[in-house]
């Protein structure tokens, strides 16, 4: 079971906030709660957050999921943390065309949780196996 999903993503200065918004609807229909804040070196950035709790919603994010090629991503032991968090970042480029590629250094950050009882990793792995159709 997945208790949530939480996305996160930044709009640069250098960005256009409106293709920064399609890309992540991509994603969900939720609404992103924005915050402004201000970089290093004084530039402006929008930080873009959503946690998504409702089970329709978060069924609708899981279909998408499935159109990820999961080949590419590490043994999915190194992307689970021992509190049951599933860690992927997407490359927001490529989510703005409808594509969903999975980068390391990508600025689209999603993170599942993943519940199991008791909590423990091995069975949280066992469950996200299941739950994301490793």
């Amino acid at each position: 079971m997945i208790a949530r999903i939480e996305i996160e993503s930044f709009c640069h200065a250098t960005e256009d906030e409106k293709k920064v918004l399609e890309a992540l609807k991509n994603l969900t229909d939720a609404k992103f709660e924005k915050n402004n804040v201000v970089g290093h070196y004084g530039n402006p950035i929008k930080i873009y957050k959503v946690k998504i709790t409702r089970k329709k919603d978060i069924n609708d994010f899981l279909t998408l999921f499935n159109k990820i090629d999961k080949n590419i991503l590490e043994p999915i032991e190194e992307r689970i943390d021992e509190k049951g968090r599933f860690y992927l970042r997407l490359d927001k480029q490529s989510l703005y065309s409808g594509k969903f590629v999975i980068d390391n250094e990508g600025d689209v950050h999603i993170i599942i949780k993943i519940v199991s009882y008791p909590l423990r990793r091995e069975k949280v792995i066992e469950n996200a196996k299941k739950i994301l159709g490793y």
